[in-house]
This record gives structure tokens, sequence and C-alpha cells, in this order.
């Protein structure tokens, strides 16, 4: 690479940083419009300006701070602002240009063993088609669907949040055939159609009508994987996925897999149960200890990705699904409303690894 060209390089990043910081400087004024958090005091603003500078990161914003310290109900100098997460450290810990081809959910099964995700019945990669792994023409990839009684279909590249996913039930359909190629026709390409997954009875508790999902955070070390946050999200009743900004809740797991006291919505409103009337705190995940130990031997797998999010679940069997997993773009906000600062005990030696 020549000087102009890293020039233009770096000019390049210096303009994606400044647009995702007025992006993500206009959603924390809205947050903190929509729960009214209290202001800081000058010492504890000035403790944080202190703790991150001495990483290069000058002048940060307390505005996130404010607003999860309102939430977790403690202010913690060491949360870490969505703003700094998104700019500069999940790109320096994670290599972000090869995201979109590790995280697709069409070839997850090449990083992972196929009995741990979900069964894939039909691919589109790139508009070309395949049934069981193998390929196959549209018309064929459309008549194996209008056979199934139900199956999810979702994006398999770029999307968050529960995005474009949809549980399709033919069972109850006049004309299979017709209904199939419509949705062929709205998804287009880069899709996947899968099992419909059936969860645990007692995750089933929380809310039977949606996959109550196990986030779990863990950064990769050199000789071990450290698991640094989970949560559970709970859809709202009658909401197949678990989608926090379609009015579900998350809710902090401890250690050992009970649950903490509140859930939390997206406007920040703490409920200690479910809308099924399930207590949180004391709510035990099933299985979590094989979670946990799932996470942290796959994620040796995945070296380029330094800090990964996991979507869990427990079948009806007890078995751990790998969801999917997210490498670019995770979601921090609901660990730290919940579980506190972000890094916990490793929030120096991360921050170091990120320094500007």
């Amino acid at each position: 690479m020549n000087f102009t060209e890293r020039f233009y390089h770096k000019f390049n990043s210096y303009l994606r940083v400044k647009r995702l910081q007025y992006g993500y400087n206009k959603k924390i004024l809205k947050l903190i419009r929509d729960t009214k958090p209290p202001y800081l005091d000058n010492k504890t603003k000035k403790e944080i300006k202190t703790r991150y500078a001495q990483y290069g990161f000058k002048n940060i914003s307390v505005k996130w701070h404010r607003f999860f310290g309102n939430l977790y109900s403690k202010t913690c100098i060491d949360f870490i602002p969505e703003s700094l997460f998104y700019c500069y450290i999940e790109p320096a810990l994670n290599k972000t240009g090869l995201y979109r081809a590790w995280e697709d959910k069409n070839s997850i099964e090449k990083f992972l063993k196929p009995e741990i995700t979900p069964k894939t019945w039909v691919k589109n990669c790139n508009g070309f088609y395949y049934i069981n792994g193998e390929p196959a023409s549209k018309e064929n990839a459309m008549k194996y669907c209008a056979q199934l009684d139900e199956f999810v279909i979702k994006p398999s590249m770029a999307t968050y949040g529960g995005d474009g996913v949809k549980k399709i039930d033919l069972s109850i359909s006049k004309d299979r055939g017709e209904l199939v190629n419509s949705i062929f026709l709205e998804y287009s390409n880069d899709f996947t159609i899968q099992e419909v997954l059936k969860q645990s009875p007692k995750l089933a508790e929380l809310n039977p009508t949606s996959i109550n999902t196990i986030r779990i955070l863990s950064y990769l070390r050199p000789f071990e994987t450290v698991i640094l946050s989970g949560i559970i999200r709970i859809g709202k009743t009658g909401v197949f996925t678990d989608n926090f900004t379609l009015g579900g809740v998350v809710c902090g797991i401890n250690e050992n897999g009970d649950l903490k006291r509140f859930g939390i919505d997206k406007y920040g409103k703490k409920s200690i149960q479910s809308e099924t009337e399930i207590v949180f705190e004391g709510f035990t995940i099933p299985e979590y200890n094989k979670i946990i130990e799932t996470v942290k031997s796959l994620h040796t797998k995945l070296p380029y990705f330094k800090i990964v999010s996991w979507d869990i679940m427990v079948n009806e069997n007890s078995e751990v699904k790998i969801i999917e997993y997210n490498t670019f773009g995770q979601g921090i906000n609901g660990h730290q409303i919940t579980n506190g600062p972000l890094f916990g005990d490793y929030f120096d030696e991360i921050l170091k690894l990120s320094k500007k």
C-alpha cells in the first residue's frame, strides 16, 4: 500500500468513526430523555475521564455512565459506552473484515459441529439453492419446503436483533405452494430455512410463545476463554422472537445459573417476574454449566474474534443448541444494565488491547 492509499484508508476510517460517534450520541441523548437518569457529581465524572484517558480515550462522554448506572442501580466508572465499543474496541479485538463470512448462518456448521446447531433444510447462498447440503433447483427447494408443516426462515447475513426471523406454519395454509412461493420472493437471496426448535419446558415457563435465548459474552485469551457476562432474553407473550425492541425483557444471570432479581425492558422499566408470573430471582437456567463449557470450547475455533456473543437455547431434550454467534455489532447494553460493567476484571487488559 503506497502513501496515497494509506492516506485514503486512514481518512475513510476517520470518517467512519465520526459517523458512528454521531449516531451513538443521538442514541444516548434519546435514551437519557426516555429514562431521565440523575446527573453524576464532578468527582465521579473526573474519575471516569481519568480512567479512560490512560488508554488514549480522552474526553469520554459520561452520558452512557449515567444511563447504565441508573438502570443497574449503581454508578460504576468501568461501564463501556456504545460509541467506544463499536468504534474502537470491537474493531481492535475482532477481524471485522471477516465477520460477514464467519457469521453467515448458511455456513455456521463449517465452524461448529452440525449437531449443536439447528437443523438446516434449505439454503439460498448468493442465489444458489441447497437441500440438506446438496445443490438443488429453486423449484425443488420450494417443493421440499411445501411438504413441511412448519419452519423458521431468516436472512443468513448481516442482520441484528431478530430482524427478518419468521416462523412459518404451513399446516393451516390452503395453498402451501403459493405461500412458499411468496416467501421465497420476499426473501430473494441469502436466507436459511431451519427446523422449529422446541425449548426446554423449564425455559418455556418464562414465555411459551418465544424461544427464550441465553446470550453469553466470551473473551478469548491466549490460553483460556473467559465468560464476561450472561443474560437471558425473554420475549413478549404472543411474539415468536425474544426481541428486546418488541416488548421483551432481559435479565442477568449469576455465575451459578440463577437469574437476578429484575428483568428490564427497552424503556428501563423493571419487573420482578415474567408475564407468566414466574419470579426471576432464583429461577435456574437449565444446563447452565453445559452452556458455559460449550462456549468455552467453541470460542477457540474462532481465533480471529477475541470477543464473541453467543445466542443459545436449551431444547426439550436438555441439549444445548447454538442458534448463532455474533462478532460484529454485538449488543452490549443488556449486559451492562443487568450485570454491570461489561469487562469486569478484564477492563484494563481489554482497554490496553484497544488503546487509541
